[in-house]
């Protein structure tokens, strides 16, 4: 599976152009929120766009792309990709895969220390499995734990509607979930990313960076 990376701070990104590449229901969307969320998510779904386009070889504001549970789908003859997204920071994560279903979460590393006070959504075994590792460690783990719940819950397409708690992972960078395998994402510190993918195999990530249009 591939994984583009965009840095959504970057100066060079042109909102109003990358906002002409989504459906009207898409910049409604993106409306609802501040203008950093506005941003966020007319930068993430536009990149989405960019990277399908090329990979059908259609104009991204062609790609049949919608969506159904609150998660991206596409339709007729593209169907047979699945696609996710993702956000945390500075950074933006989209991701493409022909498996069955994917999903796809990213967190800055300083996410991990707030999830250590919100430990409600652990299982019983992940959270004694964390608390007998070293507190300079516990953070990451955290992490690792929270995204791999993300990613399968994405791939699920219940996303957080269904209880954090009722996902049960590996405790390992990869493994399974129910039918869900899960890996991680390599990504710069301090960004901790995980996916999830209906297949038997380890997820295999490669991970290029998508510039604004025009640059390098």
């Amino acid at each position: 599976m591939r994984v583009w990376t965009l840095d959504l701070h970057d100066p060079h990104w042109d909102e109003a152009a990358a906002a002409r590449l989504l459906l009207p229901a898409e910049r409604r969307r993106a409306g609802e929120g501040t203008p950093e969320v506005a941003r966020r998510r007319v930068l993430l779904r536009s990149a989405l766009r960019r990277v399908l386009g090329r990979l059908l070889g259609m104009a991204p504001q062609d790609v049949p792309l919608d969506v159904r549970a609150g998660r991206p789908v596409l339709s007729g003859g593209a169907a047979h990709l699945a696609v996710s997204s993702s956000s945390s920071g500075a950074l933006g994560v989209v991701a493409v895969s022909r498996s069955g279903g994917l999903g796809i979460d990213v967190e800055r590393l300083d996410e991990g220390f707030r999830l250590a006070a919100e430990r409600d959504w652990l299982t019983e075994a992940e959270a004694g499995a964390i608390a007998r590792r070293g507190p300079s460690e516990q953070p990451s783990l955290l992490l690792r734990c929270w995204t791999q719940k993300e990613a399968v819950l994405k791939a699920a397409g219940v996303g957080l509607w269904r209880p954090p708690r009722s996902v049960s992972t590996p405790l390992s960078a990869r493994g399974r979930v129910g039918p869900w395998s899960v890996g991680p994402v390599p990504l710069p510190a301090p960004y901790v990313g995980s996916v999830a993918v209906d297949s038997r195999r380890s997820p295999r990530v490669r991970v290029a960076r998508l510039a604004p249009a025009g640059c390098a």
